[in-house]
């Protein structure tokens, strides 16, 4: 089952804060650009990773509307629009980290691969998104 626009408005609520319907228009927005809500609801929870991980490290971090919607930006900026297109983004983050100790390496937009990953037929962090904590 693919993830709709009101599941990621669901996420976004459940993971982040309420929505304003000015936010909903930008998340639309990214949608008619081409971006499909799954990948639009990892933008959500990449968020949150990098939230949790700042606070493993010690510093706090808030996640805001407008931090989630950069990473959108950047991600429609790269051609990550497509759930293939993150998948093989995200295996491409995993090998540079694996490869310098944990930290991503810059120019990791330019190794995209192609890498397919199984996931359940819901739309849940744990079933979707668990690659995410990897």
């Amino acid at each position: 089952m693919e993830p709709k626009m009101e599941d990621v408005f669901a996420l976004y609520e459940q993971k982040v804060a309420p929505l304003s319907s000015a936010q909903k228009e930008k998340l639309l927005a990214a949608r008619d650009e081409g971006m499909t809500p799954f990948v639009i609801g990892c933008a959500i929870l990449r968020a949150k990773q990098e939230q949790r991980r700042r606070r493993l490290s010690g510093k706090n971090m808030h996640v805001s509307f407008n931090y989630i919607y950069r990473i959108i930006e950047d991600w429609l900026l790269h051609g990550i629009t497509t759930d293939e297109r993150f998948r093989a983004y995200w295996s491409a983050i995993s090998e540079d980290q694996k490869k310098n100790g944990g930290e991503a390496a810059h120019g990791t937009q330019d190794k995209i691969q192609k890498k397919g990953f199984v996931f359940g037929p819901t739309w849940q962090d744990r079933s979707l998104f668990s690659f995410l904590d990897d």
